[in-house]
């Protein structure tokens, strides 16, 4: 049955029975010139009762035999592995008063749960992405994402919005869960953002363990969150989440605060696949836009899976006047099925100006 939601002012439909409603985000800062164990504490005590709801949820989703060989191998090896964020892992532990094995497979999410084996526009159990850079006419980057991501609505509170910091300055800003040390959409005071999309189902589990292990290849929003504090630039960001290794295949989508910057990623664990750039020009249709779901942009995409179809579609209804701005990807992001009851936050960025809004989605 078709039902109605309204969801930042917009009215959209769903084609199942459900209510939704969206809050904006907690938003707190972590200095990271502080002790890496002491980042996360004035954070952690505030989402203390969703401890135990968090641990359920993740030894429910998890295949427990295959995982639990890989978190030991890698816990026999924690310190090389994970360096300063697994000092941080061990205040958070510490703090909550749970076994480090236990953050460390919270923060593996990605590689373990194979992030994006659903069906995001048919059932409730979706696990998907969306993200779009579009440019208006007078040359504004906006970036948007969805993050489709089945968590029970009695946790998805702990998404919330973090400034990065070192002392007084902000070196950028994220959107991630309390408790995990990656950052999966991004914005950086020197002029870019970054939202991360799964591709390949978040790759195999016994591959992802074995080249994190071997190689000492990071999680895919670790390794995101290094680069939002390091790089320099949208050239610089790109050529770093081009040539690092990384622990399972993933989309970067990418948005400068120039004309024209704008790409997805495709990238394998070790290489980039492909570099699919924002071309803007007046005679070549729709070029004022990139739109990625979880499929290689070159290949078609799953029949029961028609985000990309509706996406491209709501997109070219609005126009380069109505869709390129902050308001405007808000209007797309709402739209069924690109919008629906698995995702989890919505995001819109504009790195020209170091503005970004993130809301937290709950289907009643």
């Amino acid at each position: 049955m078709k039902s109605s939601l309204v969801f930042v002012g917009v009215i959209f439909t769903c084609y199942v029975e459900c209510q939704a409603r969206s809050v904006e985000m907690s938003r707190y800062s972590i200095d990271l010139s502080m002790p890496p164990k002491m980042r996360w504490r004035h954070v952690l005590s505030e989402y203390n009762s969703s401890v135990p709801l968090v641990i359920e949820y993740f030894q429910a989703q998890i295949p427990s035999n295959p995982v639990q060989l890989l978190l030991e191998t890698i816990m026999r090896n924690f310190d090389s592995l994970m360096g300063e964020l697994g000092e941080e892992l061990r205040g958070i532990a510490e703090y909550w008063g749970i076994d480090l094995g236990l953050v460390v497979g919270l923060n593996l999410s990605y590689e373990l749960r194979r992030i994006g084996g659903g069906h995001p526009n048919t059932t409730n159990t979706g696990v998907a992405c969306t993200s779009i850079v579009t440019q208006s006419s007078d040359g504004t980057i906006f970036h948007g994402r969805n993050l489709d991501w089945n968590l029970p609505d009695d946790i998805r509170n702990i998404t919330v919005i973090i400034d990065y910091k070192h002392k007084d300055q902000i070196l950028f800003t994220g959107v991630t869960q309390v408790g995990y040390v990656g950052v999966l959409t991004g914005i950086s005071r020197h002029g870019f953002s970054v939202s991360l999309n799964e591709r390949n189902l978040g790759g195999n589990i016994i591959e992802d363990g074995l080249q994190g292990i071997l190689q000492g290849s990071p999680d895919v929003g670790q390794f995101l969150r290094k680069v939002l504090t390091s790089a320099t630039g949208y050239e610089d960001a790109l050529r770093q989440l081009t040539d690092g290794d990384i622990a399972a295949p993933v989309y970067y989508i990418v948005a400068g605060s120039e004309s024209n910057q704008g790409v997805v990623l495709t990238r394998n664990r070790n290489n980039l696949e492909d570099l699919w750039p924002l071309d803007v020009h007046e005679d070549k249709e729709y070029s004022w836009y990139l739109l990625e779901t979880n499929y290689d942009h070159w290949k078609p995409v799953d029949p029961w899976d028609n985000r990309r179809y509706y996406g491209n579609k709501h997109m070219r209804q609005l126009g380069q006047n109505g869709a390129a701005s902050m308001t405007g990807l808000l209007e797309v992001l709402d739209q069924w099925p690109i919008r629906n009851n698995g995702t989890a936050y919505t995001t819109v960025m504009c790195p020209s100006t170091y503005s970004i809004q993130s809301y937290v989605v709950y289907i009643v």
